[in-house]
C-alpha cells in the first residue's frame, strides 16, 4: 500500500505544481488584458474628447494659424509655420506634428 500512497502523493504534487504554474501564467494574461483594457480605455475617451473639441477649435489665434490635427488628437493648441500670406493660398505646416495644409484646400 506504501507504494500506492507514494504515487498517489506524487501525482498529487505534479498536478499541484501545474495548477499553480497555469495559475502562474493565466496572471500574466490578466495583467496584459488590464494594460490592454487600460490603453483601449484611455484611446476611447481621447477620441469622445476629440468629437467634442471640433465645436473649440480655434484655426487662427492672435493671427497665427493653428494645427487641427494637434487640437483634435491631443488637446494643444500648435502654431503653423506660415510659408506665405495665409491669403495667397500657401502651404502650412504644424511644428509639432507635422501637418501640412495648402490653405487653398
Amino acid at each position: 500500500m506504501v507504494g500506492v500512497r507514494d504515487t498517489l502523493k506524487s501525482e498529487a504534487e505534479r498536478i499541484s505544481i501545474d495548477k499553480h504554474t497555469r495559475a502562474d501564467e493565466l496572471r500574466r494574461e490578466l495583467t496584459l488584458h488590464d494594460e490592454a483594457r487600460a490603453k483601449l480605455r484611455a484611446d476611447l475617451d481621447n477620441n469622445a474628447a476629440a468629437g467634442s473639441r471640433v465645436y473649440t477649435y480655434k484655426p487662427i489665434v492672435e493671427g497665427v494659424a493653428q494645427c487641427p490635427r494637434c487640437w483634435m488628437l491631443h488637446g494643444r493648441q500648435e502654431p503653423m509655420l506660415d510659408q506665405g500670406s495665409i491669403e495667397e493660398g500657401s502651404s502650412l505646416k504644424c511644428r509639432a506634428c507635422g501637418l501640412q495644409v495648402s490653405s487653398g484646400s
